[in-house]
């Protein structure tokens, strides 16, 4: 498909969009005979634009088949939990407010291909940020505070921009927006916020975006797509009280840049901004807004209680992408946390992101429907994970080349579909030191244009078997064959288009360094579209887009949550190109993020429950707080603080496991004896009852003593925060005091028999379980996704009508082992004889390793927990196993 046909069916879809989103405000069904009239009509419409002869090329299939996708795409409301002193507002003014920002931005969403349903739901979804910020209308003193929590790369800019927008247009008369600490993700926001609210590119002083739709109106800006607010701006002696439209500022979080900005509102002001309503918005807010101190105020967190402070009626709302964000977890106490200067106590809204969403529950699940993930183990010798600021690298491993090719590919593959004209980028995160990104991107540079890009001009246009004697060309075949054989194209095809989709290639630094290129996008310098290579390290995460994202090429050691869920620049939009995405990553990265995907999933279905049970902003915070997984977001926020840290945690309807194990060998002895004295104690107690099956020993009624014992006998390693016996022994005993005194215990024993280690135990016969494990300390190994059992094994020893009951509590959701906990009556033991092996066929332990797991029951997020355990959290075991793996995120990059 040439360009013109391109650019035509573009019109064409964008007109028939806009006919048939008249019928979805209206809430009827389209049926596919109005998709059909919706296309004519849209061809009669632009045919004085468009030359006939090229408007017969079109094929209307291809165009009713794309809008029914892009209409058949939902977005549900998320779910908000409003303080105590919430007075709805909004709807009784609704019909008074002229919604002139909103309905250009409205507009330019439709226009820009956002799916018509998502549209509506975003309108809905910034109507109840807006109902739960202040009137601008009302008098005297006021101020509010509120956090929205999203989805990396999921739309929250959107999001904050159609907030902006019907914020002015309510009457807010001053917005600020802190948009990360990065220069990059700065000038990307400014250029959102000029598409989307201003109207006008800021850089080249000419109307874009909104400002197409009408010009009317334009709200005042200080801050440009390429400056930051400055001193030089300030010194102007300009203020905001003539102004007839909403003054909007888009500012890096940098505690210069926000002195900058009061000092200006204090001198240029004389009125002291008493009448002026201002909206903050803060995002990435748990990246450097929050006090991280005990005995003072952080610059940034200072900074912006002082920059609220100025306005007599002020609104913050903080944006992030992980629900186990700092301003719950990083305060010392309970009471810390509430009385935080910024606290959201008016207001926490957990977004749903749409239908099409390409997140972490669908990139890293076993049921994915996508070939996403590709393990690498090529690197240790040339980059390992760990390495130091003066590392010389000299080549690339293999999998990065094979990376490179897959992008190029992966190009041609969009070329031949007729993306003509889109953004196509991939992303090398590989080392947090600026001097090794700068090494890579010349190395990549090179192996672009001294190897690649000579090969395939000399060679592509021949026959593909001439072609395939060049061992280049024979390496990108190979490629091809591995990733992409399977798509419905022939390899002659493709061959064909290999210059043309290596031909506009470049390769870029993205961080703070000299070298460091920005990652510009813009219509305006790349009209056909931008191909970029992008190399960095956290330049590259903490809000950045990369636009077209297709390969991602990820060798980082991180164990944090967010600092891994922000550098997942993956995640996102990729409709019509998801099935050529790839990302290149170790098989110990690929655990981590299953296991957070998981733990981030539940916790939202969790405020599902909060919701229903009318909790509050502080019932949600203490309940992030006493989450499980919050354990290793307190180790990395207070470990160089040396002190062992107390954490409330709740354990209800929880699962805890061995996420790791001890392998010193006479540890390793001494708790395989704690399975036989287990055992013994189990078969010689007449209360319990046994039952076998194919798989499993299973005994019902265990005595809560027994459980108790076999804690006490066995030794955990620091690294398994969550096995520490005491806060164990603590919850098992409040579980006997108030009803729950007896246990299932279940011993797994798989009747293949593919491992040579076997187990008797008095009259019971154990077979081990493999596991794939890494060395994780000299004197420890870990499981790669942080779990010993498989999948649905606590559905084991449910009865017919707690099966039932599990049934009934998943609805229209997958059974899973959340559910089955909640349906069960007894809290659960699991035991595992482990074969542990770092490659195949070589047992770690003659004898095997112990594993083991608790399944309590409960509904988590339904209530506050009826009993927290206290967990202490040893900084100085964390910091000295693993300070040189955590990313300080204040230094971007070294």
């Amino acid at each position: 498909m040439n360009n013109a046909i391109n650019d035509i069916q573009k019109d064409i879809e964008i007109y028939a969009t806009q006919l048939l989103s008249r019928l979805v405000a209206q809430e009827k069904e389209i049926t596919k005979d109005q998709f059909n009239l919706a296309v004519k009509n849209a061809i009669s419409g632009t045919a004085a634009l468009n030359p006939e002869d090229e408007i017969e090329k079109i094929d209307v299939d291809i165009i009713v088949n794309k809008l029914q996708e892009k209409f058949d795409i939902q977005m549900t409301l998320g779910t908000i939990f409003p303080g105590d002193k919430y007075t709805p507002w909004l709807e009784q003014k609704y019909g008074d407010i002229d919604w002139y920002y909103w309905g250009r931005y409205r507009q330019l969403l439709l226009q820009d291909g956002f799916p018509p349903q998502v549209v509506r739901s975003l309108g809905s979804v910034t109507d109840q940020v807006i109902d739960h910020l202040e009137n601008p209308q009302k008098e005297g003193s006021w101020d509010r505070r509120g956090m929205v929590v999203g989805h990396v790369q999921s739309g929250k800019t959107a999001n904050y921009t159609g907030v902006i927008c019907k914020a002015a247009d309510c009457g807010y008369k001053v917005i600020i927006v802190l948009a990360g600490m990065l220069n990059a993700l700065r000038n990307q926001t400014q250029e959102r916020i000029d598409s989307g609210f201003i109207g006008r590119c800021t850089r080249l002083n000419e109307w874009i975006g909104a400002g197409l739709i009408s010009k009317e109106r334009i709200p005042t800006y200080f801050t440009t797509s390429t400056d930051d607010f400055s001193k030089q701006v300030s010194k102007v002696g300009v203020g905001i009280d003539g102004l007839r439209e909403p003054a909007v500022l888009v500012l890096k979080k940098n505690s210069n840049t926000l002195s900058n900005l009061i000092d200006w509102l204090e001198n240029n002001n004389p009125h002291k901004l008493q009448s002026y309503p201002m909206l903050l918005i803060d995002d990435e807010a748990d990246h450097a807004s929050i006090n991280t101190k005990t005995d003072g105020i952080t610059a940034i967190n200072g900074k912006i209680r002082q920059l609220l402070s100025l306005f007599k009626q002020s609104s913050y709302v903080g944006y992030t992408a992980t629900p186990f964000a700092n301003i719950f977890i990083d305060p010392d106490t309970n009471d810390e946390m509430i009385n935080e200067n910024l606290f959201p106590r008016d207001f926490i809204l957990s977004l749903d992101a749409p239908d099409n969403y390409v997140g972490p529950e669908r990139v890293f699940s076993k049921n994915t429907d996508l070939k996403m993930i590709c393990e690498v183990d090529d690197y240790s010798t040339i980059l390992p994970l760990t390495h130091k600021i003066d590392r010389e690298i000299e080549e690339l491993p293999p999998s990065l080349n094979e990376a490179i090719v897959c992008f190029v590919l992966a190009r041609a593959i969009r070329l031949s579909r007729g993306q003509t004209t889109v953004h196509n980028s991939m992303m090398i995160n590989v080392s947090r030191f600026t001097n090794i990104q700068s090494k890579v991107k010349l190395l990549v540079d090179e192996y672009i244009k001294e190897e690649l890009r000579p090969a395939i001009k000399n060679h592509s246009k021949l026959p593909p078997e001439q072609a395939l004697q060049n061992s280049t060309l024979e390496a990108i075949y190979n490629t091809w064959e591995k990733h992409f054989h399977d798509m419905n194209f022939e390899w002659s095809a493709v061959q064909n288009l290999l210059e043309q989709a290596i031909g506009p290639v470049g390769v870029i630094e993205v961080n703070g360094s000299s070298t460091a290129e920005p990652l510009n996008y813009s219509r305006e310098d790349y009209p056909n579209g931008r191909n970029v290579i992008a190399v960095g390290g956290l330049g590259l995460s903490r809000g950045l887009t990369l636009e077209g994202l297709t390969v991602s090429y990820f060798l980082r050691n991180s164990i944090m949550y967010d600092t891994l869920l922000q550098m997942g620049r993956w995640f996102g939009y990729r409709d019509n190109y998801a099935d050529v995405c790839r990302l290149f990553m170790s098989k110990e990265a690929k655990g981590w993020y299953a296991h957070i995907s998981k733990a981030t999933e539940e916790l939202r279905i969790e405020f599902l429950k909060m919701k229903n049970a009318r909790m509050t902003p502080s019932d949600f915070g203490l309940c992030v707080r006493a989450h499980p997984e919050s354990l290793i977001v307190t180790a990395r926020n207070k470990m160089r603080s040396g002190k062992r840290v107390p954490r409330k945690i709740g354990l209800e309807g929880r699962l805890v496991e061995t996420k790791s194990l001890s392998s010193k060998k006479e540890v390793v002895a001494r708790n395989l004896l704690s399975l036989d004295g287990i055992i013994t104690k189990i078969q010689n107690n007449e209360n319990s009852t046994q039952h076998h099956g194919q798989t499993y020993y299973l005994w019902k009624d265990v005595a809560w003593e027994i459980i108790e014992s076999f804690l006490n006998s066995f030794i955990n390693t620091p690294s398994s925060d969550l096995t520490e016996s005491l806060p164990l022994k603590d919850h098992g005993s409040w579980l006997a005091a108030t009803g729950y005194s007896n246990w299932d215990v279940l011993l797994m024993t798989p009747k293949d028999g593919k491992s040579k280690i076997k187990k008797n135990i008095e009259t019971i016969k154990i077979n081990a379980q493999i596991r794939t494990v890494k060395e994780e300390t000299e004197s420890s190994i870990k499981f790669p996704n942080r779990r010993v059992a498989s999948g649905s094994i606590e559905k084991i020893g449910l009865d017919a009508n707690q099966e039932g009951k599990a049934l009934s509590l998943a609805k229209n959701k997958k059974l899973s082992d959340t559910v089955y906990r909640e349906a069960r009556d007894k809290p659960l033991l699991m035991l595992h004889l482990l074969d542990c092996q770092l490659e195949e066929n070589s047992p770690l332990f003659k004898e095997g390793i112990l594993g083991w797991g608790m399944s309590f029951p409960g509904s988590p997020g339904s209530k506050r927990p009826k009993k927290l355990v206290e967990y202490v959290v040893n900084t100085v075991w964390w910091d000295n196993e693993y300070g040189e793996l955590i990313e300080d995120e204040d230094i971007i990059d070294e």
